[in-house]
């Protein structure tokens, strides 16, 4: 609704002046940055990804005591904030790369008339920064994740502009676009090796560190064997998306003693559909993916900063 507004009301200044823009075309250039890419995140950062795993409410550890809760849920994505605990703490050593940031490259042609214009054009996102995790235990790497993101739009702008002062103009434009990208990850998550050289603390009561998937089901003698989930090793899953979209930027530019301009943009993009993807990990698909497959909802919306110039055709 903000946005609405400040169209309104962008749209009755450029109506209430006049002889704001000679007619033109132009060809534009712009880079930019969009942050957290995919909505992700929270899941890299803070969620994690949660296995389910059988349900063992009632069994006892050898020696008395419950089984602990880890057993019951493992964490398929340990979330970054947890292995900072950890790494403050001295049991491992842990990189977090954090959400993913993405570099813009856009091409468009824009067509402007006394008070309005349109814009056609394509838009290239891709990752370039974030979404790498790591995590080393013993100086044994047992988590190396790293997230993916790419994807393409063909935006169509309708939009209204009004001149600031001699050479400087604000404008606004709603529009739909044409997406297709997704987000992807690979890697390995190995929670057996934590699990395994700390297992002999339990001959004293004490529970194996449980960070990841690990196949391991209970945690003293091995009495109860193994509970069915493994740990993720060479995983690489991808998604991939397309479908029709809305957006709309705001944006100021400045007319040069050439002709030409430079720009500074904000523009949201509006699309996301659900996907299946292949999987390739054993461990995935005894946590995650018992067909063989996993559906998870692609997010391509976010907003993207943008600068550039546009040159006079």
């Amino acid at each position: 609704m903000r946005i609405a507004r400040k169209l309104l009301a962008l749209g009755v200044i450029a109506f209430a002046v006049t002889s704001v823009h000679a007619e033109g075309s132009y060809l534009g250039f712009g880079l930019g940055l969009q942050f957290d890419l995919g909505s992700l995140g929270g899941t890299i950062t803070k969620d994690g990804l949660d296995a389910g795993s059988p349900e063992m409410k009632g069994v006892k550890m050898p020696g008395g005591g419950a089984v602990p809760t880890s057993v019951g849920k493992q964490e398929l994505i340990v979330p970054e904030n947890k292995l900072d605990i950890l790494a403050s703490t001295g049991i491992i050593k842990a990189h977090q790369g954090g959400a993913m940031t993405g570099g813009v490259f856009s091409i468009f042609y824009e067509k402007e008339w006394q008070n309005d214009f349109i814009r056609i054009g394509v838009d290239h996102t891709r990752k370039i920064m974030g979404g790498h995790t790591t995590a080393e235990f013993a100086m044994m790497k047992f988590m190396d994740i790293t997230w993916s993101y790419q994807a393409t739009q063909i935006p169509f702008y309708y939009g209204l502009k009004a001149g600031v002062g001699e050479s400087a103009s604000v404008y606004g434009a709603l529009g739909l676009h044409y997406y297709r990208g997704g987000w992807g990850l690979e890697g390995d998550a190995n929670g057996q090796i934590p699990y395994d050289l700390t297992y002999s603390l339990t001959k004293d009561g004490k529970n194996p560190i449980t960070i990841g998937p690990h196949s391991s089901g209970t945690l003293a003698d091995g009495t109860f064997g193994k509970d069915g989930l493994y740990p993720v090793l060479g995983e690489k899953i991808r998604f991939d998306v397309s479908g029709i979209g809305f957006n709309f930027l705001v944006g100021v530019e400045r007319k040069l003693q050439n002709g030409n301009k430079t720009f500074f943009e904000i523009e949201y993009m509006v699309g996301a559909k659900m996907d299946n993807a292949p999987v390739q990990s054993i461990g995935t698909i005894s946590h995650l993916a018992s067909t063989g497959s996993i559906s998870y909802p692609i997010n391509l919306s976010g907003t993207r900063f943008k600068f550039g110039y546009k040159m006079a055709m």
